[in-house]
């Protein structure tokens, strides 16, 4: 079952039906770099969703690779939003 969130600003659709939005990405800005998890949470999806595209080559690629631990600058994300959800 897809879930679908939707929010009135800025949102991006990935192709697995899901909508996320930058609204709560915003909070984040400050941030150097962000996990899985936290990109998840902040784009209103889940994390196994955001795997899904990775896999699929629709998420960018992360900006940094610590071990097993993928980041991303909120700037890679942004741009990823602006661009309507599409590397």
């Amino acid at each position: 079952m897809k879930s679908r969130h939707e929010f009135p600003t800025d949102a991006a659709t990935l192709t697995t039906g899901l909508t996320v939005t930058a609204k709560p990405f915003d909070d984040l800005k400050s941030r150097l770099a962000l996990r899985l998890d936290e990109l998840a949470r902040a784009l209103g999806v889940s994390r196994r969703a955001i795997e899904r595209e990775r896999s699929a080559g629709r998420f960018p690629k992360p900006d940094l690779t610590i071990g097993r631990m993928p980041l991303w600058k909120p700037e890679t994300i942004r741009r990823w939003i602006d661009e309507g959800g599409r590397p």
